[in-house]
């Protein structure tokens, strides 16, 4: 008889079983594991409330009995505890995750056949996929029709601009750099950035949690904001034009880079536990459920799911997301991902450039 272990992480189950793993619940030997299934949540969703309430909802109407406990974790500032049986996470610490032993392969009967291909690739360290890709986040540029410039990169500005900057430091250095594949063209970079926050005085004071950027763009301070697509759900009603931002000096970004989240198995969950496990996997990835989380109700969030097959519905409650859609289609798109120290590197990093920034001023 196949065991859990041998079905979910062989890799060599038949195709019947991958397709669907229902198909080989009954009549399996397993130890008793009344636990409830530990899941680690990004603190940062649009709404973590909804989505921990839409979850434990389709979890109880699936006919699962088993309970959740859902932990807040800001998977950028510290690891999570071991007793997680799925993370949910920003790809920048995948690496970090999977080296330190949080995380477990994905078991190929999770279908993935319909999110970007790219964000599929891309969640694998050392030939391995680990994740299932939840939401897409970019750094987009944004500003009201009728104030567009046809703005082709972020050294074309040369006015305020609403800019995060203190939180999205080190992203914007690497993706810069990425581009140049120069320390200093990305320094040059964040120096550009700098002077369209005002000047140097303002650095200190633009982290995401007391950044008033949109007030700032909505009082018409500044024609342009840099954020995330998320942020179009506090705007005043009106026609906006939405270009991911371009961090180079090149009329298109050589090497576009994304943020996105993803969920993976815990590296310890074993037999009953498992499969409940791989049935919450199933309902994140289904198109439903990622619909109702960036449309509750019909209001949008402007979020970027990694399915495809959600994009047309969502168009149909604002156009934008056609356009949005196609610029997430080229398989060129890449992830944000740092290294195996993104916990004892990355933020460290991030200090010492805002103290040079700083001080140069």
């Amino acid at each position: 008889m196949l065991t859990v272990k041998e079905i979910g992480f062989s890799g060599e189950a038949p195709e019947e079983i991958r397709k669907n793993d229902q198909a080989f619940c009954a009549g399996m030997s397993v130890e008793t594991d009344d636990s409830p299934v530990v899941i680690y949540y990004y603190f940062d969703l649009a709404d973590t409330d909804h989505f921990c309430r839409k979850l434990e909802q389709r979890f109880r109407t699936s006919g699962h009995t088993r309970g959740i406990e859902f932990k807040n974790w800001n998977c950028y500032k510290t690891e999570p505890g071991r007793d997680g049986d799925i993370f949910i996470y920003d790809a920048i610490a995948l690496s970090a995750l999977a080296e330190k032993g949080y995380l477990h392969r994905l078991p190929e009967i999770i279908d993935t056949e319909d999110m970007f291909s790219w964000t599929i690739d891309k969640s694998k360290f050392r030939k391995k996929t680990y994740g299932i890709p939840l939401m897409i986040c970019s750094n987009a540029l944004i500003c009201r029709r009728e104030d567009d410039r046809g703005v082709s990169n972020i050294t074309e500005l040369h006015e305020n601009v609403a800019i995060p900057m203190r939180t999205m430091l080190m992203y914007y250095y690497l993706q810069a750099f990425c581009n140049c594949q120069d320390q200093s063209g990305g320094y040059k970079m964040l120096e550009h950035l700098a002077e369209l926050t005002g000047g140097r005085e303002f650095l200190d004071k633009s982290s995401l949690g007391d950044y008033d950027g949109v007030e700032r763009f909505k009082r018409g301070e500044c024609r342009y904001f840099l954020g995330f697509t998320e942020s179009l759900r506090f705007f005043d009603p009106g026609d906006y034009v939405v270009r991911f931002a371009n961090f180079s000096d090149n009329e298109e970004d050589q090497m576009p880079l994304f943020m996105v989240d993803y969920a993976s198995l815990g590296n310890h969950v074993r037999e009953e536990k498992l499969l409940d496990c791989l049935d919450l996997l199933e309902i994140m990835a289904d198109g439903q459920f990622i619909y109702d989380l960036c449309a509750p109700e019909g209001r949008l969030q402007y979020m970027l799911p990694a399915c495809k097959g959600v994009y047309p519905r969502l168009a149909q409650l604002d156009p934008l997301y056609d356009q949005l859609y196609e610029m997430l289609l080229p398989e060129e798109n890449g992830v944000f991902r740092y290294g195996v120290r993104f916990y004892e590197d990355f933020y460290r990093k991030s200090d010492d450039l805002l103290k040079s920034l700083m001080e140069s001023g």
